[in-house]
């Protein structure tokens, strides 16, 4: 063999080791990367999910401290006809005093709407409203606040969800990252350059299809 054909024949695996010498920066940073990726979209997924949880639990207290006040507001609410009842039994019977007794022990919104129904003259117009109990007349304190817990419920329900959906968006990522890991880790190992290229080119599309998902998820600290 002549000096011309050795010499060449030992530039080969230099020129290949030139050539395939990319691999290894790539995956490198491809490891690194998604490495940080995956711990950090791991953590994410948990505070996500604890912040679901715990919106999701305050959703619930305020739906029961919902029914609770609406209960309540029926039994005020009960109490109140009774009272009128017995009102309107003592007018009936020409008991003034004993009528102006019942009329005294109204509760504060009941007494609101009770008077208001007195100034439409209602024992003289029949066109006026029946009782006092109207919607236009009778708001119970307890239940506006009972809409409003239930309001409330309804507004933490749906935080609960868009948190749960965040959540599940990291751990989509973290799967991705994950491939791109394996991807990344892998492909060094083989020996024919396709396998090679196939491997970084479906861990480098894993990497950024994760990365732009990655963006649009919002960050819980």
């Amino acid at each position: 063999m002549s000096t011309q054909e050795q010499t060449q024949d030992e530039t080969k695996p230099a020129r290949r080791a030139t050539r395939h010498g990319w691999f290894e920066p790539v995956a490198l940073v491809l490891l690194s990367l998604a490495t940080v990726g995956t711990a950090w979209c791991s953590y994410q997924a948990a505070v996500w999910g604890g912040v679901s949880q715990r919106t999701m639990n305050r959703s619930a207290m305020a739906g029961r401290n919902a029914v609770a006040l609406e209960l309540q507001s029926y039994q005020m609410k009960l109490a109140d006809v009774l009272l009128f009842t017995e009102y309107i039994n003592a007018r009936a019977a020409s008991n003034a005093p004993l009528a102006q007794f019942y009329a005294d022990r109204f509760r504060d919104e009941a007494k609101t709407a009770f008077n208001a129904w007195l100034a439409t003259r209602p024992f003289e117009d029949p066109n006026a409203t029946a009782h006092p109990f109207g919607t236009n007349l009778y708001q119970p304190r307890l239940l506006v606040e009972a809409e409003a817990a239930e309001a409330e419920s309804l507004r933490l329900w749906e935080q609960a969800g868009d948190a749960g959906r965040n959540s599940r968006g990291y751990v989509l990522v973290t799967v991705l990252l994950a491939s791109a890991l394996f991807c990344g880790g892998t492909a060094s190992k083989f020996d024919q350059l396709w396998i090679r290229r196939s491997v970084v080119a479906l861990g480098l599309f894993a990497f950024l299809f994760a990365a732009a998902r990655l963006v649009l998820l919002p960050v819980q600290l």
